[in-house]
């Protein structure tokens, strides 16, 4: 994630040209159109070799072409985000027909169905040994195991070598985790499927109208953040009532059993200077998986909740504030300090802006103890693309991924810089502007991208363009219009936050991804609920500090010990 002048200088360019249409579509042949051989074929002579590595070159561009179409078999879980338009369906629409037009391919979707249906499908083609797609990307970590372990789809190692495109590469080795969810006994058996990396990362958003009023700087220890969060109920800025020193969701939704880890208002950033972050599985001294609730380190981290709840800082109902009602009390002016996302100020500082004349919260790093900072690091892993085996084509499946991975950065000038078609997901105005305004777009936006094999995306890029963006306006010399088309500096400077956090290892990233284990299975429902109970308990007092370790010899001896032998098998699996 270096950040350069040319980068800078075409991040500038894209986000304040807009009006600048000219785009240069690839020739789809590229002088290199022909029907190539399968993938396996070897040349035998010195005019085939050369003949070959212009092809595989060609691939690797994206700007090969094959003249006889190739069938690629795919099949697709759907939701009600798949909208069609201009009478198009799945098989039979703009990205499909771009895909045998540009480069020779014919996408053929052998069924859809929706999402909660899929895995039960695709378990039934494998039973009744149907023929299954060339391609299936899931996100459902336990069939993806399954197929893998049917033996109906392959290592694609070897095919990664030597047709991914130099871009491919680079994203695919960004970080040591890639590869983990689709690597077994040392083989890549699929290409990992990613979401956007850091997107709830924690950043500390405080009160700045609150202390600008009582003459301080934001915190950055421990020790300042408690000095801060006292002197709220000690003077009451604003004169505000009721004020919440510390924001924490402690009743978090979303889905998960984690009170320490919600999207808004987390707090393992309290455990993780003292070396753990609780509810995932870290890698301990040893390199072995170790649940961070249970070692030692957390036990100081739940002395300072437990300190800070008792002293008020904590609010006495945050058992019950979900990451909505802490929304909604940060728009009601209650809360002095929150960790949160990046995104924080595009929701919910606004509401606090519009509610409570003057007020607002600034992004800053989270605080240190004892010189260090860490917190939970949001996986960006979900899932992967599985290819057949016996699939001959893979040349061709990466000459689509290459082509489409070409359009990730939305370099000026380059085929995918507004988006991925005309008319669908942007427009060209008439005063030459680019519009990805529904109401712009004739018929209104589509999600082009649904229709993919395998949705393209560097999984740091959002982040770290965000955090660019903060570094240009840091930087000045900007007119206002070039600052104010940057975007919201509160946010990007967020950005800022995460990235250099990434680079001084302040987010501590799960080690554990893959599918639940048969003792997860059996065992997990228990010794989540022990921990639940067991953390709240101590946090408010109802049980002493020294019961942790009470609890975590029952963890053991109820399933944790059994599930830490299959995490660290599946860990041994990866390398």
């Amino acid at each position: 994630m270096k950040r350069t002048k040319k980068r800078f200088a075409l991040l500038l360019s894209a986000t304040l040209l807009l009006s600048l249409l000219t785009a240069c579509s690839p020739n789809g042949s590229n002088g290199a159109a022909g029907t190539a051989p399968p993938s396996s074929a070897q040349p035998s002579t010195p005019a085939e070799a050369e003949g070959d590595a212009a092809r595989i070159q060609g691939i690797k561009d994206g700007t090969y072409r094959f003249e006889t179409p190739v069938t690629i078999t795919t099949v697709t879980a759907t939701d009600s985000s798949f909208k069609y338009k201009n009478g198009e369906t799945l098989s039979d629409n703009v990205h499909t027909r771009w895909a045998k037009e540009q480069l020779g391919i014919d996408i053929q979707h052998l069924w859809e169905v929706p999402g909660e249906q899929f895995a039960t499908k695709m378990r039934l083609m494998l039973t009744a040994k149907q023929e299954l797609p060339d391609v299936v990307t899931t996100m459902d970590i336990g069939l993806m195991n399954e197929l893998i372990e049917s033996g109906a789809y392959k290592d694609v190692s070897a095919d990664f070598d030597k047709y991914a495109s130099d871009r491919v590469k680079e994203i695919f080795s960004s970080h040591p985790l890639i590869w983990s969810q689709v690597t077994f006994e040392g083989k890549h058996m699929g290409l990992p499927y990613f979401a956007n990396a850091g997107n709830d990362n924690a950043v500390m958003w405080v009160r700045q109208d609150w202390l600008d009023e009582l003459g301080m700087q934001a915190p950055s220890t421990f020790e300042e953040l408690e000095a801060f969060m006292q002197a709220l109920l000690d003077k009451k800025p604003g004169n505000t009532d009721s004020i919440i020193p510390l924001g924490v969701s402690l009743g978090s939704g979303g889905g998960h059993p984690n009170p320490l880890a919600g999207w808004l208002g987390e707090s393992t950033w309290i455990f993780g200077p003292f070396g753990t972050v609780p509810y995932q599985w870290n890698q301990g001294a040893d390199g072995k998986l170790v649940h961070g609730s249970t070692v030692p380190e957390m036990k100081k981290g739940l002395e300072v909740m437990r300190n800070w709840y008792q002293k008020g800082y904590i609010s006495k109902e945050a058992g019950l504030h979900d990451e909505n009602k802490l929304a909604e009390l940060i728009g009601q002016g209650r809360v002095g300090v929150v960790v949160a996302p990046y995104w924080m100020g595009s929701w919910p500082v606004p509401d606090l802006q519009k509610n409570v004349p003057g007020a607002t919260m600034k992004p800053y790093p989270i605080p240190t103890e004892n010189g260090k900072a860490g917190a939970r690091d949001t996986t960006f892993l979900k899932g992967g693309m599985l290819v057949r085996q016996g699939f001959e084509h893979t040349d061709a499946l990466f000459l689509y991924l290459n082509r489409l991975f070409a359009g990730v950065d939305k370099e000026p000038g380059s085929e995918f810089e507004h988006g991925w078609a005309e008319d669908y997901d942007y427009t060209l105005k008439a005063d030459g502007t680019v519009s990805t305004v529904s109401e712009d777009i004739p018929g209104g936006s589509v999600g082009v991208y649904k229709y993919f094999l395998y949705e393209p995306k560097d999984p740091f890029s959002v982040l770290q363009q965000s955090a660019d963006k903060g570094d240009l306006l840091e930087q000045g010399n900007l007119t206002e219009a070039e600052a104010a088309a940057l975007g919201n500096p509160d946010i990007l400077k967020a950005a800022q936050i995460v990235v250099d956090g990434w680079a001084k290892d302040s987010y501590w990233a799960p080690k554990f991804l893959g599918a639940s284990t048969p003792a997860m299975q059996s065992k997990g429902g228990i010794t989540t609920k022990l921990e639940g109970e067991a953390i709240m308990a101590i946090i408010y007092g109802r049980k002493p500090l020294e019961d942790f370790d009470t609890f975590v010899k029952e963890w053991y001896s109820i399933g944790g010990e059994q599930m830490t032998k299959e995490a660290n098998e599946w860990f041994d699996s990866t390398k």
